[in-house]
């Protein structure tokens, strides 16, 4: 048996499209992510691809037509956590027209920065 050697974690939208993708796409997303923590493979890095900014993440084919695709990273943990690093889903999708790329650039990035409260501005100033 193979040891676990990642943790797992996933953007609360990428459990939701494993749960609205065909039955046979998300039974093989859960194989490969699997496989992916006990280190028995590992995908394609992404990189940077217009305005879509995917450095730091991997790419995973879903079925031998390569219509479907999750995307990932590889990153540490959190202090306190058992495993040093963990596997994080961002996005299962169809790879037509780049959706499932723009659907986990969008996540990726959208931690905007919270709006100062009065009371914030008032100590910028």
């Amino acid at each position: 048996m193979n040891a676990v050697l990642f943790a797992f974690s996933a953007h609360p939208e990428a459990l939701e499209d494993l749960r609205r993708v065909p039955a046979w796409v998300r039974d093989s997303a859960l194989l490969h992510l699997q496989q992916l923590v006990r280190v028995e493979q590992r995908g394609p890095a992404l990189g940077q691809h217009g305005d879509r900014d995917l450095r730091g993440c991997r790419k995973l084919y879903l079925d031998a037509e390569v219509r479907w695709r999750a995307v990932y990273q590889e990153r540490r943990t959190p202090p306190g956590s058992l495993w040093p690093r963990e596997i994080h889903l961002l996005a299962v999708g169809p790879r037509a027209d780049g959706e499932v790329y723009d659907t986990a650039a969008r996540r990726l990035h959208a931690t905007p920065a919270p709006a100062p409260t009065p009371r914030g501005r008032a100590a910028l100033a």
